[in-house]
C-alpha cells in the first residue's frame, strides 16, 4: 500500500517514491486506517470522499477520533490534506521534494501555534544536511555492521 505506482512501470525507486510512501503514511496517521483495508486503498478512498467545499474537506468519517474533533475545524488540517494529496500524486514529477514537505509541515505547525524550531534547529535544514551527505547521518558513515554472530537466516545455495 505504500509503494509508488510509478515503480510498477519502471521498477525504479526514486526520491519521489519515498515522498509517495510518506504521503500514504500520513493518510494512515490521520485516519488510523491501514493503507489497504478490506480491499479498499486509502489513497483512492480519501480522494473519492474529498470535498473542499465542506468543513474538514468532507473527511469526517476518515479522521481518527483520537485526534479530538471537538469542533468542525482543525487548525491547518486543510493545508495538511493538500500537502498529503500532493505527496500521493500518481506522477512523481507532480510530487514535492521531501525537503519541501518537511518545510510545509513546519509552517503548518507554526500557523497552528506550535513552534517546532523553538528548542532545536530547523528540521528542514537538518533534513537537507542529511540528504546532502552530512557525516552525522548514521547510514553515511564508514562504520560496518558486525556480522560475526552470523545471519539469522539459513544459507541458501543457488540451484
Amino acid at each position: 500500500g505504500y509503494l509508488d505506482p510509478e515503480y510498477y512501470m519502471s521498477q525504479q525507486l526514486t526520491e519521489k517514491s519515498d515522498v509517495y510512501s510518506f504521503g500514504v503514511l500520513m493518510m494512515e496517521l490521520i485516519s488510523a486506517r491501514k493503507p489497504l483495508e478490506r480491499g479498499k486503498y486509502i489513497v483512492k478512498e480519501i480522494r473519492n470522499a474529498l470535498d473542499k467545499t465542506k468543513g474538514l474537506y468532507g473527511l469526517h468519517e476518515f479522521i481518527d477520533p483520537a485526534i479530538g474533533l471537538s469542533s468542525t475545524t482543525l487548525i491547518g488540517f486543510d493545508k495538511l490534506v493538500n500537502l498529503v494529496l500532493r505527496c500521493v500524486e500518481e506522477s512523481g514529477e507532480e510530487r514535492p521534494k521531501m525537503s519541501e514537505v518537511v518545510r510545509e509541515i513546519e509552517n503548518i505547525l507554526k500557523s497552528a501555534g506550535t513552534n517546532p524550531t523553538e528548542e532545536s534547529p530547523s528540521i528542514s535544514s537538518s533534513y537537507e544536511e542529511v540528504s546532502r551527505g552530512s557525516s552525522s547521518h548514521p547510514y553515511n558513515s564508514n562504520d560496518t555492521f558486525d556480522l560475526s554472530a552470523g545471519s539469522p537466516y539459513p544459507k541458501v545455495d543457488p540451484v
